[in-house]
C-alpha cells in the first residue's frame, strides 16, 4: 500500500537538456514530466538518445512534449533581460523557462477559482441560540484560567545550533548528499519539530543544471530542482563591464562598448543598494574576478594587411573590429529591419483587441510567430554560427577560432 511519503512532492516538473544528458535519475520527483521540443533537438548524443526513449520502459517515466505560451515567452523574455541573462540563454533555455511560468500561472489562476467556489458555497447560517435562565452553566463547573505552562522547552535540541562548516562530503556519501540535492532525502540540518509536519506541494517546477536558468527561476518566485547538487546559492544581477575603460554598459545586447568603442565587453555581477542603505554605501557595487586575465588569442602577431587580386580570403581579410565598419553597419540595419517588421505585426495584434494585454508586451498577436520561436537551436547562442556570420549578424573579430594555428594540409 503506498504511503504519503512517497507521493511525490513535485506534480508538474520541467526537464532541462542538463538532467537528461548526465542520465539523471528522475523516477519519484513528480507526477508528471514535460519538456520543449528543443530540449530533444539537444539530444545529440547517441546514449542520451537512448536513455530517454528507455525511460518510460526502465523507471516508469513518461515525458510529455509540449510548446510554451507565447504570452509566457514574452515575460521570460523581458524578466531575463533585467536579471542580465539573457544574452547567454539560449531557445531551448527560454522555452523551458516560459513552459514552467505557464504552469505556475495556469495553476494560480485554478487554485483562486477554486477557493471562490468554496467561499460561494459555504455561506454563514442565521440561527439563534436561546437560553434558559433556570439552567445551570456549564462552564461554571471548570475553572476559567488556564494552567500556567513553562515556556522553556523540555530539551536542547542540538540540531539548532550552527556546527560550521557541516559535513564533509567523501567517496562514501557522495550518493547521499546526491539524494539530498534532488530532495529524496530530507537534509541534514532537519529539525525534528518540521519531522511532523507535511512539506508543501510543489505545483509547478524545473529541473536544470545552468546556473543562468536557475538565476532567473529563482528572482522568477518558480520552483527549482538541482541537478546532482548543481544548484546556486543566491541570486545575481549582470550588467556589461568594459575591459578597456571600466564603463558600465547596461544594455545587454551590445558587442561594442559605447564609450570607448572596443569589443571588450564582459559579464560582470553587481549589487544594488536598497533605498534604506547609509547614504554614503555606493549606489552599485561591481564584483569582479581577481586576477583576472583578459583573452589574448589573436594578439600575438599583428593583422595582416589586405592583398589586391586573389588573396581576398587572406588571414585578416574582412575582420569587424569597430561597431561602424560597412558590413557590421549593413548587417545591423537589416536585422533591424526584420526587427521593426516583428514589431509592426504585434503591434496590429494590439490594435485588434483594442489595447487589451498591453501588460504582455507586443506579443498579443495570436498569427504571428516570435523569431526566436522559429529558428533552430545552436548550442548557448539563440543563432546558428554559419559562414562566419552570427545568425543574422557578422562575428566580431576572428571569434572563437585561434587565427595563429596551423592550417591543416590539404
Amino acid at each position: 500500500m503506498a504511503t504519503s511519503e512517497s507521493t511525490p512532492r513535485c506534480k508538474n516538473l520541467v526537464l532541462d537538456s542538463g538532467p537528461l544528458l548526465s542520465l539523471s535519475p528522475l523516477r519519484g520527483l513528480a507526477a508528471t514530466y514535460l519538456t520543449v521540443p528543443q530540449v530533444l533537438d539537444e539530444l545529440k548524443d547517441k546514449r542520451a538518445r537512448e536513455h530517454f526513449e528507455q525511460l518510460g520502459l526502465s523507471a516508469g517515466v513518461k515525458i510529455e512534449v509540449r510548446s510554451p505560451d507565447a504570452a509566457s515567452l514574452s515575460y521570460v523574455i523581458q524578466f531575463a533581460k533585467k536579471t542580465g541573462d539573457y544574452s547567454v540563454l539560449s531557445h531551448a533555455d527560454l522555452s523551458v523557462l516560459a513552459l514552467t511560468y505557464d504552469l505556475h500561472i495556469h495553476a494560480k489562476a485554478e487554485a483562486e477559482k477554486n477557493s471562490s467556489d468554496q467561499d460561494e458555497e459555504l455561506q454563514p447560517l442565521d440561527i439563534e441560540i436561546y437560553q434558559d435562565s433556570t439552567m445551570p452553566n456549564p462552564e461554571s463547573e471548570y475553572p476559567t484560567s488556564a494552567p500556567d505552562i513553562s515556556k522553556a522547552p523540555l530539551y536542547d535540541d542540538p540540531s539548532d545550533e550552527d556546527d560550521g562548516d557541516g559535513e564533509w562530503i567523501t567517496p562514501a556519501n557522495v550518493a547521499l548528499h546526491k539524494s539530498r540535492a534532488l530532495d529524496l532525502l530530507p537534509s541534514a540540518d532537519a529539525s525534528p519539530k518540521r519531522k511532523g509536519k507535511p512539506d508543501e506541494e510543489v505545483v509547478a517546477g524545473c529541473m536544470t543544471a545552468d546556473f543562468a536558468m536557475q538565476n532567473v527561476l529563482l528572482q522568477m518566485g518558480l520552483s527549482l530542482v538541482g541537478v546532482e547538487g548543481k544548484r546556486i546559492q543566491k541570486v545575481k544581477t549582470w550588467v556589461l563591464r568594459c575591459h578597456a575603460c571600466f564603463k558600465i554598459c547596461k544594455d545587454n545586447t551590445k558587442k561594442f562598448c559605447p564609450s570607448c568603442g572596443n569589443p571588450t565587453l564582459l559579464r560582470a555581477s553587481v549589487t544594488i543598494a536598497s533605498p534604506g542603505a547609509d547614504p554614503n554605501a555606493p549606489a552599485m557595487q561591481v564584483h569582479l574576478k581577481p586576477n583576472f586575465q583578459f583573452k589574448t588569442r589573436g594578439t600575438k602577431y599583428s593583422i595582416p594587411a589586405p592583398k589586391p587580386g586573389s588573396a581576398k580570403h587572406g588571414p585578416g581579410e574582412g575582420l569587424i573590429l569597430r561597431e561602424d565598419q560597412l558590413e557590421y553597419m549593413r548587417a545591423k540595419k537589416l536585422a533591424d529591419g526584420k526587427r521593426e517588421r516583428e514589431e509592426k505585426k504585434m503591434v496590429k495584434g494590439l490594435m485588434a483587441k483594442n489595447g487589451e494585454g498591453v501588460n504582455l508586451g507586443s506579443w498579443s498577436d495570436p498569427d504571428w510567430m516570435p523569431g526566436i520561436m522559429s529558428s533552430s537551436a545552436g548550442g548557448k547562442g539563440r543563432t546558428v554560427k554559419i559562414g562566419g556570420r552570427d545568425g543574422d549578424m557578422p562575428v566580431i573579430g576572428y571569434g572563437r577560432k585561434n587565427p595563429n594555428e596551423r592550417k591543416r594540409r590539404k
